[in-house]
């Protein structure tokens, strides 16, 4: 039983995500012209459900009744959350596992060689197998369609409830949301979903593979669209989010000269130096001028 059924329909205050994939239309018209077509096909299907089937895995509690709802159309999701006792919480477990959800779909799809870019809002919504409705739903595709960069970013609405969460710990280090997001230079708050590379760091060792194979998404996508400035501008930015976790874990980090260093974290923060063979180096991929190419229309002999 959907959590939005009723009769008749009616709406619920909900936490709404819409996420779709960066450059789908691009990528199909690619592997067509190229003959690639099949193979691209597996490709993406494989690497979406296995992205929809960990979301609904996630939907589920104990009891096998779904915390959320999600619809999905092709490279497109749409997650509503519905919250109760709001007033009380101001849906701070509710939303905290949106950015764990989406944390985890971000970055799965990544590794395979797929970004993606999304909005969370917040309001009134409505979804079944046939409809979706509702003024966040709206909200969420207006933050999801306008043209930036591969993020899940917050919605207005979303912000202004982040900000009262946030209210409700004396050290903003302590909120866990500190952990889940960053805040881009043109203030969009946005999930940080390479933060999963370390989750068992420092007992064990970072997930040096994530930045591997993130990279390697990346400085494709740099080549590929070198020639394409409003597609590489996206890559470039997700280069830089890429350098930027790297540059401020290992700020945070430094090795210790301390004698009476904690061992065990000591050798963790060593090893952790690696990191910086996983940076990219952004200005290689610069579009410069080169030498003229080309071809000259020679004068036709006059008859």
């Amino acid at each position: 039983m959907s959590l939005y059924e009723s009769n008749p329909p009616t709406l619920k205050q909900s936490f709404v995500c819409h996420v779709d994939m960066l450059g789908y239309s691009q990528l199909c018209e690619s592997a067509i012209k190229s003959n690639a077509s099949n193979e691209f096909l597996n490709k993406i299907r494989t690497a979406l459900n296995n992205a929809y089937t960990r979301v609904r895995e996630r939907s589920r509690v104990f009891s096998n009744q779904n915390l959320f709802e999600i619809k999905v159309f092709t490279d497109n999701i749409v997650l509503g959350y519905p919250i109760e006792h709001f007033e009380q919480t101001q849906g701070e477990g509710e939303l905290g596992h949106i950015f764990d959800v989406f944390s985890e779909f971000q970055l799965g799809l990544a590794m395979e060689g797929f970004l993606v870019r999304g909005g969370i809002a917040f309001g009134q919504h409505y979804m079944d197998e046939e409809i979706v409705f509702g003024d966040a739903l709206i909200e969420a595709v207006k933050q999801d369609k306008n043209g930036g960069a591969p993020k899940v970013s917050l919605a207005p609405s979303v912000v202004t409830i982040l900000q009262r969460q946030l209210g409700f710990y004396s050290d903003l280090s302590w909120a866990p949301q500190s952990y889940d997001l960053l805040q881009d230079f043109d203030g969009s708050v946005f999930i940080n979903y390479l933060k999963n590379a370390f989750i068992a760091f420092p007992d064990d060792s970072i997930f040096f593979d994530v930045f591997e194979k993130h990279k390697e998404t990346l400085v494709t996508g740099l080549s590929e669209f070198r020639g394409i400035p409003s597609v590489k501008a996206k890559y470039e930015w997700a280069a830089r989010y890429h350098n930027s976790v790297i540059d401020n874990f290992l700020r945070d980090h430094p090795i210790s000269t301390s004698p009476d260093a904690d061992e065990v974290y000591a050798a963790a923060v060593i090893e952790a130096q690696q990191l910086q063979d996983y940076r990219i180096d952004i200005e290689s991929f610069a579009a410069v001028p080169g030498q003229l190419t080309l071809q000259p229309i020679r004068p036709q002999p006059r008859a």
